[in-house]
């Protein structure tokens, strides 16, 4: 629960901002900002592959990722109140909804807004089961970190489903060690530039800096309605856990080609979902609408939001408008991910811009509906970081 001493914890949770990288910081940690289209929709596919146990690697990434985070927001003077306020904030802060701890010690967790749950249901529809594993994990997390104690989260009630909050049951006696959210050392230099193209009339610097000091942060409720979606700010090492593990996991049943496009798809529709809602935005109207003039400049400005999103260094290289484009990335959370985990991959690895650019391009330049719009472009990374090229590039062609 927020207590009077919240304003100087919430100082620990204050956004770092490295505007060389474009990287997002906050508590240590390198976060994405993304919609509940994109968050919803990637958890429906990884918990919908029956030849895997999908779940459980949403559970165990977060409860990874989070028992480090929670970890590095703490101070080795805080009490056991302040050491549970801190574990609350840090789940509200990000924009996830709200957690309250105050019955830890009978069990039970309550919480009584959920980004998944708004977004399940604001993207999807109403589900017909509970859809609370990342607080799952989120829970299991916080709880080593703020005490040492491993436990199973298990959500008994779930507002997705009709009831009035979602319920949290603790089972303590774990034997499993905690999930270890180790990564390598990685060495990596950022090329420096290239030959980018530009819209003279929109600021993208304008548009970064306006972003980036917006209090993108979770309300009284720890949700973040703006730009006419739900945002959060997800650690990049949450994503890259669950998406290199749920390919890994369907290529050992044969199912790898299946899994990359289904998170390319994810993606495209993230694309097209998060920033029409951008599009028709009071933000959008106020702060970009004004600098439009050419029939390309909305690509130029929602690339440059794109990268205050902290997605992954990028810029278009070429452009035949409503035809063809190619960008490339210069540091992309999906790239460096495979690099720090797995060292090397043998193929490119940015399923999430692949299928952005995609969807992106079928946004600005598709017509009718969304539903008619999908699959009117096609998205290929030519090269990438993670098998070893200096940059991620991206050709985008439509469909003839």
């Amino acid at each position: 629960m927020m207590t009077p001493e919240t304003p100087a914890l919430a100082e620990r949770l204050a956004l770092h901002y490295d505007a060389p990288s474009y990287r997002r910081v906050i508590a240590g940690k390198d976060v994405i900002l993304h919609c509940h289209h994109y968050n919803s929709r990637l958890q429906r596919t990884i918990e919908s592959a029956d030849l895997i146990d999908g779940k459980r690697l949403i559970v165990a990434a977060a409860e990874g990722v989070f028992a480090e985070h929670v970890g590095h927001a703490l101070r080795a003077g805080d009490d056991l109140a302040a050491r549970w306020a801190v574990a609350a904030m840090l789940y509200s802060h990000l924009g996830f909804g709200r957690l309250d701890f105050s019955r830890v010690a009978e069990g039970v967790v309550v919480g009584s807004a959920s980004h998944f749950v708004e977004g399940w249901i604001a993207g999807l529809g109403r589900p017909d089961r509970m859809v609370c594993s990342f607080a799952e994990g989120y829970i299991q997390g916080a709880v080593h970190a703020v005490t040492g104690e491993l436990v199973h989260a298990r959500e008994v009630e779930c507002m997705a489903t009709g009831a009035a909050a979602c319920r949290f049951e603790l089972v303590r006696g774990r034997a499993e060690p905690l999930v270890r959210s180790d990564k390598r050392p990685l060495e990596f230099a950022a090329k420096q530039g290239g030959q980018y193209l530009r819209s003279p009339s929109v600021d993208e610097q304008a548009i970064l800096d306006a972003l980036v000091a917006m209090p993108i942060v979770g309300g009284e409720d720890g949700l973040i309605p703006a730009f006419g979606v739900y945002l959060a700010s997800m650690p990049a090492d949450f994503y890259n856990r669950i998406c290199i593990g749920f390919v890994e996991e369907m290529r050992r049943v044969g199912r790898g080609t299946t899994a990359e496009r289904l998170l390319i798809a994810d993606a495209e529709n993230c694309g097209m979902n998060t920033f029409r809602g951008i599009m028709g935005s009071a933000e959008w109207d106020g702060m970009i609408a004004p600098m439009l003039r050419a029939p390309d400049d909305a690509l130029f400005a929602v690339i440059a939001i794109s990268n205050a999103f902290g997605w992954g260094n990028w810029h278009i290289t070429s452009l035949e408008s409503g035809r063809t484009a190619t960008l490339e990335s210069l540091n992309g959370y999906e790239a460096l991910g495979v690099r720090e985990l797995r060292g090397s991959a043998a193929a490119p690895q940015c399923y999430m811009l692949t299928g952005v650019a995609a969807g992106i391009l079928e946004l600005i330049y598709g017509e009718g509906a969304l539903s008619e719009r999908f699959g009117t472009f096609h998205a290929v990374e030519e090269g990438c970081i993670g098998c070893g090229a200096p940059s991620c590039r991206f050709r985008v062609e439509r469909f003839e």
